[in-house]
Formats: C-alpha cells, structure tokens, sequence
C-alpha cells in the first residue's frame, strides 16, 4: 500500500494542509477522513492508487460519507426487493430482479494506464 503526498486546502479557513496517506491500490478505494489541522473541519474522501505504477493517486471529496450512503441506500433497495419477494413467495415460484454488485468509476492514470475502481454493494440473500 503506497504511502502518497496529498495537498488539501481546507473548504471552510482555506488553510493548506500537507497530507502523506496510505493509499490501496485500485479496484479497491478507501474511505479516509481529513481533518483541517487549523480549524478542525473533517471531509470525506475517497482513495485509490494506480494498480500499474502505484504513484498516482486520485481522489474524491465529499462533505457526506459517499460509500455510506450509497451502500444504505443500496441496502434498503435490496431490502425492498426481498420483503417483496417474499410477500410473492406463494404466488411466483421463481422472482429475479437484477440487483448492482458493485459500484464503479473509469479512471486513467497520467502513466497511461485506464483502470477500475470499485465498491461491493449489498445483494440479495
């Protein structure tokens, strides 16, 4: 797990803050918290590395916990999805309904190199 350089500027005091995270290598992205050292303001990012020369990092910020919410989302989706099926479980022997596994981005290195990142997602039981 490459350990990379990260220059945030805080969103609230706009105070430069010279970060060095733990970065995993894509398909996988991590979930880190960066807390602004001058006024202690916290924004979710996600991280991945290039899986070919593992020295580029790319990034997302978001005030919300994004994989968070998409996978609570995703799992009251699946949720509903199984209560209906069985609600119908006398009626329809057999009730398929598609359901994501993972949640994925494109992305291209300055290497040159296009790759995946992703996030698993809840399935049905």
């Amino acid at each position: 797990m490459p350990k990379l350089p990260l220059k945030y500027f805080c969103y609230v005091c706009g105070h430069q803050n010279d970060l060095k995270l733990k970065i995993s290598e894509a398909p996988k992205i991590d979930r880190q918290q960066v807390k602004c050292s001058q006024c202690g303001d916290v924004t979710h990012l996600l991280t991945t590395a290039c899986p070919k020369c593992k020295k580029s990092l790319r990034y997302f910020l978001a005030d919300l916990d994004f994989p968070t919410e998409m996978i609570s989302l995703s799992q009251v989706y699946v949720d509903l999805i199984s209560g209906i099926r069985d609600s119908l479980k006398d009626h329809i022997k057999d009730f398929k309904v598609p359901v994501p596994k993972k949640w994925t981005v494109n992305l291209e290195c300055e290497c040159g190199h296009k790759y995946q990142a992703q996030i698993d997602l809840p399935q049905l039981k």
